[in-house]
């Protein structure tokens, strides 16, 4: 095997399997606004456009109201980006995750992991 047949085979291999593992997300916050009618209404706006990466990590299936639900759960992992908190949701391929408490990587500011939970995301 020649040395340029190698480097496009080594190329072919990282643009086929770490693309697969850069994903962009939306991470969206909630505010509450005026109804017109003394109350509120929800809705979910762009805090933060992310690239990291998507781990599928289980799906769970438990049984309610006598019928089976499945629960996706994904980690996604990104640099820190500062007041990401459990009210807020993830948007990815079209799915909202709800999520855990972002934990930082060895308790810095600089890596974040967060367990996003499919099933009853709202």
């Amino acid at each position: 095997m020649s040395r340029q047949t190698f480097k496009d085979l080594a190329k072919g291999f990282v643009d086929s399997n770490f693309s697969d593992f850069t994903k962009t997300y939306i991470v969206e916050s909630q505010t509450k606004v005026a109804d017109g009618q003394g109350g509120f209404t929800v809705t979910w706006s762009t805090f933060a456009a992310i690239t990291g990466f998507v781990f599928p990590t289980t799906t769970k299936d438990k049984i309610v109201d006598d019928r089976i639900k499945s629960e996706d759960i994904k980690k996604f992992q990104f640099e820190y980006v500062a007041d990401i908190d459990s009210s807020m949701r993830i948007l990815y391929s079209g799915k909202y995750y709800n999520i855990s408490p972002p934990k930082s990587v060895v308790d810095s500011d600089i890596w974040l992991v967060v367990v996003g939970f499919r099933g009853d995301a709202t």
